[in-house]
């Protein structure tokens, strides 16, 4: 369903089951690939990526983190991120979906609140539980991943390009325990043209972000000179952005220059540097 697009489209998607997963193979054109994880992954040759987490919150952060921690050793470009996956409401017809824009964690009681960018596409409350909801007393989608897909990806790129989309399966009518799974696949499938136009819509925004955010070139110097961690990179790509957005490109590569061979220190020195300069 995506034979025509030709741009890249570097969007992270994270479903929990493999019935979710089977319905986006087919509409993204998707391939399976080996992995040395507990993770099923699939991919394309637009960039797009597919990961099957596992049910509940550990999972679904677990899933975030392995991906992210990839994304920290790509080019610096920041990826999009997107949890689709099927949710209960107390009397939403069954087959309607909607974008979260308020995704409520019931253990803690935090709230989120995905920025909404995308036109076109229905928003609504999420509720994540860490068991089965079977009485959905809020007017919102009840699911068991949002909350946690929402606070570990936003480790890794911007709020902007992290939205979750959730498709109902139950209701008070039509219950939990009623669930046909045979019928999931169907369900996520009815949803495609929302689906495609998220994906289509967040990598025109991820376009527009990496573009203004692009690393300069002193990042991929240093990179090749220091052996740094997963964490370092992170912090050093940050500090490189900021030293770009202050105009201080010049300044970081006199730091590039340097035969320094202890990342954290390169990297204490770099966050001082830019503190002092945005203090002045």
């Amino acid at each position: 369903m995506i034979e025509d697009v030709k741009y890249s489209m570097p969007v992270n998607i994270v479903v929990a089951h493999g019935l979710e997963a089977k319905a986006l193979v087919k509409m993204l054109e998707l391939e399976r690939h080996p992995t040395s994880t507990e993770f099923v992954e699939y991919s394309n040759s637009n960039k797009l990526r597919l990961l099957v987490s596992g049910i509940g919150k550990e999972s679904v952060a677990a899933a975030v983190t392995y991906l992210g921690e990839q994304q920290a050793f790509d080019d610096g470009e920041n990826r999009a991120w997107l949890n689709i996956g099927i949710a209960g409401h107390r009397d939403a017809p069954l087959g309607s979906a909607w974008l979260g824009n308020k995704i409520i964690d019931q253990s803690s009681g935090a709230s989120a609140y995905p920025p909404q960018l995308i036109e076109g596409v229905e928003v609504g409350s999420v509720v994540t539980v860490d068991k089965p909801e079977n009485l959905y007393p809020l007017d919102a989608a009840y699911e068991m991943e949002a909350s946690a897909f929402y606070a570990e990806a936003t480790k890794y790129s911007t709020a902007e390009l992290v939205q979750v989309f959730k498709v109902i399966s139950d209701n008070l009518e039509y219950p939990i325990s009623e669930i046909d799974l045979q019928s999931v696949p169907n369900l996520i499938t009815a949803q495609a043209p929302q689906i495609l136009t998220l994906i289509e819509r967040m990598s025109e925004i991820l376009e527009q972000y990496n573009s203004s955010q692009r690393l300069p070139s002193h990042y991929h110097e240093i990179c090749s000179k220091i052996r740094l961690t997963v964490n370092q990179k992170l912090q050093l790509r940050r500090l490189c952005q900021r030293y770009k957005a202050l105009g201080l490109e010049e300044e970081l590569g006199r730091f590039a220059e340097l035969k320094a061979s202890d990342a954290r220190k390169l990297i204490r020195l770099l966050a001082e540097h830019i503190d002092g300069v945005s203090e002045a």
